[in-house]
């Protein structure tokens, strides 16, 4: 039996979140056992993502400590690996990085790390990531889920022999529109069925576009008031956001959800999905939404590009321009078919190169090939 024990700093069911759950539930777990490791101040006696582990039934080992990086946050991790006897430690963000090089300075254990992009929006997390894409050259393995992440991890200095491609997956069953009811986001807004509704889905926060989205929206009602544009997300941009829409005089056509612990009936209700950002890892909400048959338009960053063929699986556009955006969603808009055919198209594709089940099997193979080497 191969223990492993994953660490991501995390209080919501993000993206990364999502996979370490999915993974742990689909694993082969005659061979290995996956815990996670949840990161708790004193303070907290739970959180979002601790329930939703609960609910599926993975395995959680509380990490408490005073604050984000309080020293004893080392001395609980080591415990941890001591008693749940962990033989490998993987870390999915630059905080558990940095954590897991310490632990693997005191402790001899083999390490991993998933780097699933990186969010810069201040000083402070220039200089955690900055630390934590230095510690990649320490890890036994390192995995890069688009190949525009693994050649910035190259860049580095990690040999390229403990690098890995494994893109972002999804459960495809997991997403078949017909098992959801249509209508949770028109009566939660009063919204008729002959608006269409534009989403878009990810933490309010400024490397996510959402000023981007929100100024095409006004372009595009412009010419069309038929629509209703859907921001689904919390973050600390929010409030700046819902002051742009009101300060375009297009707050009657702007709404927003809040988190969504659960995104597919929002998604089930989306005639369209625009992802805005101007940074992404591999987006795993493109995944959701061509999987819910919901037409996308992403911007070209990241490992988006390898998802959305331009105009055979989606539209795919540069970065920071609310034209460029206004002018996608019209085409998808005004051509019902094509979208349609596109949307087709993306969904063969998550199936033939995106299923989780076979990224499993690489996860799989990657943990027995570190304990033979150990």
């Amino acid at each position: 039996m191969i223990r492993v024990l994953h660490l991501r700093d995390t209080d919501k069911v993000c993206g990364p979140g999502k996979t370490i759950m999915e993974t742990a539930c689909r694993i082969d777990q005659s061979r290995f056992e996956l815990s996670v490791g949840l990161f708790l101040k004193t303070s907290e006696h739970t959180n979002l993502y601790r329930d939703t582990l609960q609910k599926r039934g993975v395995k959680f080992i509380p990490l408490i400590a005073e604050s984000q990086f309080s020293p004893s946050v080392i001395n609980t991790i080591i415990s941890a690996v001591k008693e749940h006897k962990i033989d490998i430690i993987h870390a999915h963000d630059y905080k558990s990085d940095i954590l897991t090089t310490i632990v693997s300075k005191k402790i001899k254990i083999p390490i991993v790390t998933t780097a699933h992009g990186w969010i810069t929006n201040s000083l402070k997390s220039k200089i955690y990531v900055w630390l934590g894409k230095h510690c990649f050259r320490f890890f036994d393995q390192v995995i890069a889920v688009s190949p525009k992440i693994y050649s910035e991890i190259a860049r580095f200095g990690t040999s390229e022999k403990r690098l890995n491609l494994i893109y972002n997956a999804i459960v495809a069953d997991n997403y078949q529109p017909d098992k959801f009811e249509a209508g949770y986001l028109r009566e939660k807004f009063n919204i008729p069925e002959s608006v269409s509704i534009i989403g878009n889905i990810g933490r309010i926060s400024p490397e996510k576009g959402q000023k981007d989205f929100i100024l095409a929206a006004k372009k595009i009602l412009n010419e069309r008031q038929d629509l209703a544009f859907v921001l689904i997300g919390d973050g600390p941009d929010k409030k700046a956001m819902q002051q742009l829409a009101v300060d375009l005089e297009i707050e009657k056509h702007v709404h927003f959800t809040g988190h969504e612990q659960d995104v597919r009936p929002v998604l089930k209700d989306l005639n369209l999905f625009a992802l805005t950002s101007y940074t992404e890892g591999f987006p795993n909400v493109v995944l959701e939404s061509l999987c819910m048959d919901v037409p996308v338009l992403a911007t070209d960053v990241g490992g988006t590009g390898d998802i959305v063929d331009n105009k055979k699986t989606g539209i795919l556009i540069p970065s920071g321009s609310p034209d460029e955006i206004a002018k996608g969603l019209n085409y998808l808009l005004d051509n019902p078919d094509k979208a349609k055919e596109m949307t087709k198209s993306g969904k063969l594709k998550i199936m033939e190169c995106y299923e989780f089940s076979a990224r499993v099997k690489k996860i799989e193979r990657l943990y027995e090939k570190i304990i033979i080497k150990k």
